[in-house]
């Protein structure tokens, strides 16, 4: 039993660093980016709550088939971030690097990708064909069509904040496409 308990509080912690990390992109993403006051108190435990997690990781033996051995990686690169979080929420005057709404919606959407086969195999614990029915359906059929045109468009804009020549026009012009798009779609009689 033990075991169950501490997988929850780990997928727990998943789900907290995802809608940390998701907070942190927004606000970085506003007009005026600033870090959002909750990063000062959950930055730090959360990245401590990875590590443990990760030095479970190595003393268990059966690690192989866990979520957790397998996205090691993320874990480490969630709790690099979380520190860093920690340190601007520190600084007498904290700065938000370019780069940390990419960053943070990377790791939320893997975050997300592990709560979902999570909760899927949780679901499928009967079948033994867990990873054929994972390949039949990919995982944004959970979303609806204008959240993926949400998502789109937020990576789009991330893209374009990110790219060389900022403020583009060509950038602009894809997204104003994207809005038309939607906006088509959204004017489609549906069934």
């Amino acid at each position: 039993m033990p075991r169950v308990s501490s997988q929850l509080s780990d997928l727990q912690w998943v789900k907290q660093v995802r809608d940390l990390l998701i907070e942190v992109a927004r606000a970085s993403l506003a007009d005026s980016p600033k870090l959002p006051e909750s990063v000062g108190t959950q930055a730090l435990p959360l990245a401590q709550k990875a590590q443990t997690i990760l030095q479970k990781n190595t003393n268990t033996p059966n690690h192989q088939t866990s979520w957790q051995s397998q996205k090691s990686q993320w874990i480490e690169d969630v709790r690099q971030l979380l520190l860093e979080l920690s340190r601007i929420a520190l600084a007498e005057r904290p700065k938000l690097p370019e780069n940390i709404a990419q960053r943070a919606l990377t790791l939320a959407e893997t975050a997300q990708d592990i709560q979902e086969v999570s909760d899927d195999s949780g679901r499928d614990d009967t079948s033994g064909n867990d990873d054929d029915e994972a390949d039949d359906s990919p995982p944004e059929t959970a979303l609806s069509v204008n959240d993926l045109f949400k998502r789109l468009k937020e990576c789009l804009t991330i893209e374009s904040q990110n790219s060389h020549q900022v403020g583009d026009a060509q950038w602009q012009q894809l997204l104003t496409l994207l809005d038309m798009v939607q906006d088509t779609y959204n004017r489609i009689p549906k069934s």
